[in-house]
């Protein structure tokens, strides 16, 4: 069972095998356990008829032992079983009785156990504010006693709870310890989660920061920058099958073939010492990949959340996409690697990261317009212009959200900085847009 939990099928199969098979002499008891061991162990393969063979095995020999402990045990991993198999309501009925015979032997900890059965149940039927109620209930009931064992085999499964927990705030120390202990991972990246728990968390918007398990990793060391610029070039152009040329092309411009290759491999090593980490940075046939399995990249998520919110808005899901455009507004925290010299390589990613988040502010901004929610529009507006002081449109949209407010001196001042920001930094005047709203407020305050 702890081999289960861990994740670790390979050292659960090799038990199973030093078992062996039940004999005819074993104690009901011992034989019930044996058959729910199995129906875990097929769960966890995810061989639905192999578990519901041994589901129903050590429901029939629990019946001999009349001890109510095995009856929830097994109840409940038949419930798990008919909910694999898409047998929902004999799954609900088979978790109701789980329930009811955990309080008669007033367990809480079997509680706890049906109850997370009850809360995925619920997110496989899509009622996502049910399975979130049930999580808040039932992850508050273990927090103290650091209880690390669900019941819940199929490890993608629990992964789907953990992010929705995650997502939702829930725990969150507790269930990331969770998924540190049963090494769970989700069939894709959980990018648009920050706080899941990456052994590598790579900060690129606004400054450069690299975390590893929770605490910064310093740089003293002039030696430790080229291992870090490649890094930065890995995350522009992608992270995933960069050639190598192109990084030795971005780091080592004047080198020619053989000194540029020497130079790479050493850098990449230095890179793979310093993040303490193998696993994270691949080299396979001239070509790099930082494994988004194992680091989380702003910028990254970043632009997930982006695509996740253009397409929200094509399908009509306005709510959703107001939810994660305000996500995605609160994670850019600045240009790409902010304060640094511009390389060629950054040139482009820094852009197009600019141009989304302007546009994100712009289209959040106007729903709050269309809603008649000014202040709401006017926070956005100015939240954006934090981010890029030279976001001209940001500036009108202000003028016009303080103009329906009727609080036309406010409406001067943005202009004024307006004008004097772009003066001071571009040396350009305001577009005629930009001053044909300005005059059109001051012919209304004659």
């Amino acid at each position: 069972m702890s081999a289960l939990f861990a994740n670790d099928s390979a050292a659960a199969e090799k038990l199973m095998e030093k078992m062996g098979l039940p004999s005819s002499s074993l104690k009901p008891w011992d034989a019930c356990f044996y058959h729910h061991l199995k129906t875990h162990e097929a769960l966890f393969r995810e061989d639905l008829k192999e578990a519901s063979l041994h589901a129903d095995l050590a429901l029939k020999f629990c019946d001999d032992t009349g001890v109510l402990f095995s009856k929830v045990l097994c109840q409940l991993g038949k419930a798990h079983v008919l909910h694999a198999l898409g047998k929902g309501r004999e799954a609900a009925e088979d978790l109701t009785e789980t329930l009811k015979l955990a309080r008669q032997i007033k367990s809480k900890k079997w509680e706890y156990f049906a109850l997370m059965a009850e809360a995925l149940f619920a997110l496989d039927r899509g009622e996502e504010a049910s399975c979130l109620a049930i999580l808040r209930r039932t992850l508050a009931m273990r927090r103290e006693e650091e209880y690390l064992v669900t019941f819940i085999d199929q490890p993608s499964a629990m992964a789907r709870l953990c992010e929705k927990a995650l997502e939702a705030g829930i725990e969150v120390e507790y269930v990331q310890e969770l998924i540190r202990r049963r090494n769970l991972t989700t069939e894709k990246p959980p990018l648009h989660l920050e706080n899941w728990p990456w052994p590598i968390k790579i900060y690129t918007l606004g400054r450069f920061e690299l975390i590893k398990d929770g605490k910064p990793i310093r740089f003293s060391r002039k030696a430790q920058q080229k291992p870090l610029s490649l890094l930065k070039v890995l995350i522009a152009l992608g992270g995933r099958e960069v050639r190598e040329d192109q990084i030795e092309d971005a780091l080592w411009p004047e080198a020619d073939g053989d000194s540029a290759h020497h130079s790479f491999e050493m850098t990449l090593h230095r890179l793979r010492k310093l993040i303490c980490d193998e696993k994270a940075i691949q080299y396979r046939e001239g070509r790099v990949t930082l494994y988004p399995e194992y680091s989380w990249v702003d910028v990254w998520a970043f632009e997930g959340i982006t695509g996740r919110v253009d397409s929200k808005q094509r399908e009509g899901m306005t709510e959703t996409a107001v939810l994660l455009t305000q996500k995605a507004i609160e994670m850019y925290g600045g240009p790409f690697l902010a304060g640094e010299v511009e390389q060629s390589w950054m040139i482009s990613i820094r852009e197009r990261v600019r141009r989304k988040f302007l546009r994100n502010v712009s289209w959040l901004g106007h729903y709050w317009e269309e809603s008649q929610r000014w202040e709401r529009a006017l926070e956005c507006y100015e939240r954006g212009l934090e981010v890029d002081e030279l976001a001209e449109e940001l500036y009108r949209r202000l003028i016009m959200c303080y103009q329906r407010l009727d609080r036309k001196a406010e409406a001067l001042s943005v202009y004024n900085r307006c004008k004097k920001t772009l003066s001071s930094a571009l040396g350009i005047e305001p577009s005629p847009e930009t001053q044909a709203l300005y005059q059109k407020i001051l012919t209304e305050n004659r």
